[in-house]
Protein backbone atom coordinates (compact mmCIF):
# COMPACT_ATOMS: atom_id res chain seq x y z
CA UNK A 1 0.00 0.00 0.00
CA UNK A 2 1.45 3.46 -0.84
CA UNK A 3 1.44 5.63 2.27
CA UNK A 4 0.79 9.27 1.98
CA UNK A 5 1.13 11.96 4.28
CA UNK A 6 0.28 15.64 3.82
CA UNK A 7 1.69 18.24 6.54
CA UNK A 8 -0.24 20.99 6.63
CA UNK A 9 1.69 24.15 8.32
CA UNK A 10 3.04 23.42 11.94
CA UNK A 11 1.29 19.94 11.82
CA UNK A 12 5.16 18.22 12.06
CA UNK A 13 3.49 16.60 15.23
CA UNK A 14 0.31 15.17 13.75
CA UNK A 15 3.22 14.02 11.02
CA UNK A 16 4.53 11.61 13.31
CA UNK A 17 0.87 10.49 14.95
CA UNK A 18 0.27 9.37 11.64
CA UNK A 19 3.04 7.69 11.11
CA UNK A 20 2.98 5.78 13.99
CA UNK A 21 -0.94 4.85 13.80
CA UNK A 22 -0.38 3.66 10.73
CA UNK A 23 -0.03 -0.06 11.34
CA UNK A 24 -3.41 0.01 12.81
CA UNK A 25 -5.63 1.42 10.01
CA UNK A 26 -8.00 -0.55 8.18
CA UNK A 27 -8.08 0.08 4.61
CA UNK A 28 -7.15 3.67 5.24
CA UNK A 29 -6.00 6.00 3.43
CA UNK A 30 -6.02 9.83 5.96
CA UNK A 31 -5.53 13.39 4.35
CA UNK A 32 -5.03 15.40 7.38
CA UNK A 33 -6.56 19.13 6.41
CA UNK A 34 -5.89 22.46 8.71
CA UNK A 35 -8.74 24.48 8.18
CA UNK A 36 -10.86 25.18 5.20
CA UNK A 37 -9.85 23.34 1.75
CA UNK A 38 -8.23 25.28 -1.06
CA UNK A 39 -8.21 25.28 -4.34
CA UNK A 40 -11.35 23.78 -7.12
CA UNK A 41 -10.00 20.36 -7.34
CA UNK A 42 -10.97 17.70 -4.53
CA UNK A 43 -10.75 14.37 -7.22
CA UNK A 44 -8.46 11.03 -5.07
CA UNK A 45 -5.54 9.28 -6.48
CA UNK A 46 -7.06 6.17 -6.43
CA UNK A 47 -9.88 3.17 -5.50
CA UNK A 48 -9.93 3.24 -2.10
CA UNK A 49 -8.57 6.51 -1.16
CA UNK A 50 -10.47 7.86 2.33
CA UNK A 51 -11.36 11.28 2.89
CA UNK A 52 -13.18 12.32 6.23
CA UNK A 53 -12.63 16.28 5.98
CA UNK A 54 -16.07 17.37 6.44
CA UNK A 55 -18.67 18.65 9.39
CA UNK A 56 -19.62 15.38 9.79
CA UNK A 57 -16.49 13.66 9.83
CA UNK A 58 -18.22 11.43 7.30
CA UNK A 59 -16.06 9.36 5.69
CA UNK A 60 -15.76 9.28 1.78
CA UNK A 61 -13.97 6.56 -0.41
CA UNK A 62 -13.13 7.67 -3.48
CA UNK A 63 -14.29 5.85 -6.83
CA UNK A 64 -12.20 6.18 -10.26
CA UNK A 65 -13.53 6.57 -13.79
CA UNK A 66 -13.87 3.54 -15.32
CA UNK A 67 -15.83 1.01 -17.31
CA UNK A 68 -18.41 -1.92 -16.69
CA UNK A 69 -21.10 -4.09 -17.08
CA UNK A 70 -24.45 -2.83 -15.52
CA UNK A 71 -26.74 -5.73 -14.57
CA UNK A 72 -26.24 -8.81 -14.90
CA UNK A 73 -25.58 -11.82 -17.39
CA UNK A 74 -28.60 -14.13 -18.43
CA UNK A 75 -27.64 -16.78 -16.61
CA UNK A 76 -27.33 -15.14 -12.76
CA UNK A 77 -28.94 -17.02 -10.60
CA UNK A 78 -32.35 -16.08 -9.62
CA UNK A 79 -31.90 -12.59 -11.70
CA UNK A 80 -34.89 -10.57 -12.55
CA UNK A 81 -35.69 -8.96 -16.08
CA UNK A 82 -34.99 -5.55 -15.06
CA UNK A 83 -31.21 -6.14 -15.39
CA UNK A 84 -30.44 -6.75 -19.12
CA UNK A 85 -26.64 -5.57 -19.45
CA UNK A 86 -25.37 -2.65 -20.79
CA UNK A 87 -22.01 -1.63 -21.27
CA UNK A 88 -21.64 1.77 -18.96
CA UNK A 89 -18.76 4.54 -18.74
CA UNK A 90 -18.40 6.53 -15.15
CA UNK A 91 -16.63 9.21 -16.83
CA UNK A 92 -15.57 11.18 -13.52
CA UNK A 93 -14.54 9.75 -10.53
CA UNK A 94 -16.83 10.74 -7.21
CA UNK A 95 -16.57 9.91 -3.57
CA UNK A 96 -19.13 7.85 -1.87
CA UNK A 97 -20.26 6.89 1.53
CA UNK A 98 -18.09 4.25 3.04
CA UNK A 99 -21.44 4.08 5.26
CA UNK A 100 -24.59 4.27 4.91
CA UNK A 101 -26.04 7.78 6.35
CA UNK A 102 -26.08 7.41 10.15
CA UNK A 103 -28.91 8.16 12.44
CA UNK A 104 -26.28 10.71 14.44
CA UNK A 105 -25.15 12.56 11.18
CA UNK A 106 -28.88 12.77 9.92
CA UNK A 107 -29.46 14.35 13.08
CA UNK A 108 -26.71 16.88 13.24
CA UNK A 109 -28.04 17.80 9.19
CA UNK A 110 -31.82 17.83 9.80
CA UNK A 111 -32.62 17.18 13.32
CA UNK A 112 -35.55 14.50 13.22
CA UNK A 113 -35.85 10.97 14.27
CA UNK A 114 -38.17 9.67 12.02
CA UNK A 115 -37.02 5.70 12.78
CA UNK A 116 -39.01 3.43 15.54
CA UNK A 117 -36.60 0.31 15.79
CA UNK A 118 -32.50 -0.07 15.20
CA UNK A 119 -31.77 2.84 17.23
CA UNK A 120 -28.36 4.50 17.88
CA UNK A 121 -26.03 6.85 16.51
CA UNK A 122 -24.40 4.38 14.40
CA UNK A 123 -27.25 2.91 12.98
CA UNK A 124 -28.56 3.91 9.57
CA UNK A 125 -31.01 6.33 9.57
CA UNK A 126 -34.07 4.94 8.13
CA UNK A 127 -37.92 6.07 7.34
CA UNK A 128 -36.53 8.58 5.15
CA UNK A 129 -37.62 9.54 1.82
CA UNK A 130 -35.99 9.85 -1.42
CA UNK A 131 -37.40 13.94 -1.00
CA UNK A 132 -36.10 13.88 2.43
CA UNK A 133 -33.04 12.02 1.50
CA UNK A 134 -32.45 15.03 -1.14
CA UNK A 135 -32.72 17.55 1.78
CA UNK A 136 -30.10 16.41 4.11
CA UNK A 137 -27.94 16.00 0.52
CA UNK A 138 -28.53 19.66 -0.18
CA UNK A 139 -28.33 21.04 3.33
CA UNK A 140 -24.94 19.51 3.75
CA UNK A 141 -23.77 20.97 0.97
CA UNK A 142 -24.99 24.07 1.31
CA UNK A 143 -23.56 24.27 5.08
CA UNK A 144 -19.77 22.47 3.45
CA UNK A 145 -19.77 25.67 0.81
CA UNK A 146 -20.04 28.39 3.45
CA UNK A 147 -17.72 26.55 5.47
CA UNK A 148 -15.26 26.81 2.54
CA UNK A 149 -14.37 23.00 3.01
CA UNK A 150 -16.46 22.50 -0.48
CA UNK A 151 -15.15 24.13 -3.09
CA UNK A 152 -17.26 25.47 -6.38
CA UNK A 153 -18.11 22.78 -8.72
CA UNK A 154 -18.66 20.00 -6.32
CA UNK A 155 -22.09 18.84 -3.97
CA UNK A 156 -23.30 16.54 -2.02
CA UNK A 157 -25.56 14.45 -3.83
CA UNK A 158 -27.72 10.60 -4.20
CA UNK A 159 -25.22 8.39 -6.72
CA UNK A 160 -26.79 7.80 -9.93
CA UNK A 161 -27.72 4.02 -10.72
CA UNK A 162 -24.64 3.31 -12.42
CA UNK A 163 -22.45 4.82 -9.90
CA UNK A 164 -24.21 2.83 -7.07
CA UNK A 165 -23.52 -0.59 -8.68
CA UNK A 166 -20.09 0.67 -10.07
CA UNK A 167 -18.85 1.23 -7.16
CA UNK A 168 -20.87 -1.54 -5.34
CA UNK A 169 -19.31 -4.11 -8.05
CA UNK A 170 -15.63 -2.92 -7.56
CA UNK A 171 -14.08 -4.17 -10.46
CA UNK A 172 -16.18 -7.49 -9.56
CA UNK A 173 -18.34 -9.52 -12.37
CA UNK A 174 -20.06 -11.73 -9.98
CA UNK A 175 -23.48 -11.92 -8.59
CA UNK A 176 -21.98 -9.93 -5.49
CA UNK A 177 -19.15 -7.92 -4.80
CA UNK A 178 -17.20 -11.30 -3.58
CA UNK A 179 -18.22 -13.85 -6.24
CA UNK A 180 -21.38 -16.08 -6.90
CA UNK A 181 -21.11 -18.22 -3.33
CA UNK A 182 -24.38 -16.92 -2.08
CA UNK A 183 -23.69 -19.13 1.38
CA UNK A 184 -20.62 -16.39 2.03
CA UNK A 185 -23.22 -13.41 1.82
CA UNK A 186 -23.71 -13.43 5.53
CA UNK A 187 -19.38 -12.14 5.98
CA UNK A 188 -20.69 -9.28 3.68
CA UNK A 189 -24.30 -8.03 4.76
CA UNK A 190 -27.28 -7.75 6.76
CA UNK A 191 -29.96 -10.19 4.98
CA UNK A 192 -33.31 -11.76 6.18
CA UNK A 193 -31.20 -15.15 6.76
CA UNK A 194 -29.29 -12.99 10.04
CA UNK A 195 -32.11 -10.69 10.74
CA UNK A 196 -35.55 -11.67 10.48
CA UNK A 197 -34.88 -15.66 10.72
CA UNK A 198 -33.13 -14.23 13.95
CA UNK A 199 -35.82 -12.05 15.42
CA UNK A 200 -33.88 -8.81 14.48
CA UNK A 201 -36.09 -6.90 12.13
CA UNK A 202 -34.26 -4.12 11.96
CA UNK A 203 -31.24 -2.40 10.20
CA UNK A 204 -28.24 -3.08 12.13
CA UNK A 205 -25.10 -0.78 13.15
CA UNK A 206 -23.34 0.36 9.63
CA UNK A 207 -19.60 -1.26 9.10
CA UNK A 208 -19.87 -4.33 11.31
CA UNK A 209 -19.74 -6.85 7.98
CA UNK A 210 -16.84 -6.99 5.46
CA UNK A 211 -16.57 -4.51 3.09
CA UNK A 212 -16.08 -4.65 -0.56
CA UNK A 213 -12.71 -4.45 -2.72
CA UNK A 214 -12.73 -0.60 -2.42
CA UNK A 215 -13.49 -0.30 1.10
CA UNK A 216 -17.35 0.47 1.27
CA UNK A 217 -19.45 -1.45 4.02
CA UNK A 218 -23.30 -2.78 4.02
CA UNK A 219 -23.15 -2.41 -0.21
CA UNK A 220 -25.23 -5.66 0.49
CA UNK A 221 -28.27 -5.70 2.45
CA UNK A 222 -28.87 -4.14 5.69
CA UNK A 223 -31.04 -1.09 4.18
CA UNK A 224 -32.35 -0.13 0.45
CA UNK A 225 -30.25 2.64 -0.54
CA UNK A 226 -32.09 5.95 -2.78
CA UNK A 227 -30.69 6.63 -6.02
CA UNK A 228 -31.13 9.75 -7.80
CA UNK A 229 -32.47 8.48 -11.19
CA UNK A 230 -35.87 7.36 -11.80
CA UNK A 231 -37.66 4.21 -11.74
CA UNK A 232 -39.51 2.50 -14.69
CA UNK A 233 -43.26 3.35 -15.19
CA UNK A 234 -44.80 -0.20 -15.44
CA UNK A 235 -48.35 -0.54 -14.64
CA UNK A 236 -51.45 1.12 -15.41
CA UNK A 237 -51.08 2.24 -11.44
CA UNK A 238 -48.03 3.96 -11.96
CA UNK A 239 -49.27 5.87 -15.16
CA UNK A 240 -52.35 6.84 -12.87
CA UNK A 241 -50.28 8.14 -9.96
CA UNK A 242 -46.98 9.30 -11.65
CA UNK A 243 -48.82 13.13 -12.30
CA UNK A 244 -49.65 12.93 -8.19
CA UNK A 245 -46.58 11.51 -6.80
CA UNK A 246 -44.09 12.43 -9.76
CA UNK A 247 -41.86 9.09 -11.41
CA UNK A 248 -40.74 6.95 -8.67
CA UNK A 249 -36.92 6.50 -7.70
CA UNK A 250 -35.00 3.68 -7.56
CA UNK A 251 -33.58 2.03 -4.63
CA UNK A 252 -30.69 -0.81 -4.84
CA UNK A 253 -28.67 -2.88 -2.30
CA UNK A 254 -31.55 -4.74 -0.89
CA UNK A 255 -31.69 -4.66 2.76
CA UNK A 256 -32.30 -6.89 6.17
CA UNK A 257 -35.94 -7.62 4.80
CA UNK A 258 -34.53 -9.11 1.49
CA UNK A 259 -33.41 -13.06 0.69
CA UNK A 260 -30.16 -13.46 -1.02
CA UNK A 261 -31.43 -12.57 -4.23
CA UNK A 262 -32.53 -8.87 -3.48
CA UNK A 263 -29.06 -8.34 -2.15
CA UNK A 264 -27.15 -9.30 -5.04
CA UNK A 265 -25.16 -5.90 -7.35
CA UNK A 266 -27.56 -5.98 -9.81
CA UNK A 267 -30.59 -6.25 -7.69
CA UNK A 268 -33.03 -3.00 -8.08
CA UNK A 269 -36.10 -1.90 -7.38
CA UNK A 270 -38.14 1.35 -7.15
CA UNK A 271 -40.94 3.39 -5.14
CA UNK A 272 -42.56 6.67 -5.41
CA UNK A 273 -40.25 9.01 -3.59
CA UNK A 274 -42.18 9.98 -0.59
CA UNK A 275 -42.72 6.23 0.73
CA UNK A 276 -40.31 5.94 4.09
CA UNK A 277 -39.62 2.14 4.92
CA UNK A 278 -37.58 0.34 7.99
CA UNK A 279 -35.48 -1.21 5.42
CA UNK A 280 -34.75 2.13 3.45
CA UNK A 281 -31.99 4.62 3.62
CA UNK A 282 -28.96 5.80 1.71
CA UNK A 283 -25.52 7.41 1.44
CA UNK A 284 -24.04 10.55 0.17
CA UNK A 285 -21.80 10.86 -2.89
CA UNK A 286 -19.72 13.69 -3.41
CA UNK A 287 -19.42 14.82 -7.02
CA UNK A 288 -18.39 17.07 -9.73
CA UNK A 289 -21.63 19.86 -10.00
CA UNK A 290 -23.67 19.10 -13.50
CA UNK A 291 -24.48 22.78 -12.94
Amino acid sequence: MRRYLAICGGGVLLGLIALLAWPFARHALFVWRAGPMVGGSIEGDRAGELRTDNLLRMAFIWIPPGRFKMGSPPGEKKRYKNETQVDTTIAHGFWLGRYEVTQAQWQEVIGSSPWFWGRGSDYPATYVSWDDATRFCESLTEREQKSGRLPAGWEYTLPTEAQWEYACRAGSSTAYCFGDDESQLGRYAWYDDNTSKANERYAHRVGQKEPNAWGLYDMHGNVLEWCRDEGPIVTETDVRLKPIYGAPRLMLGGSWFHGAEGCRSAFRTSNWKHDRAAYLGFRVALVQSAK
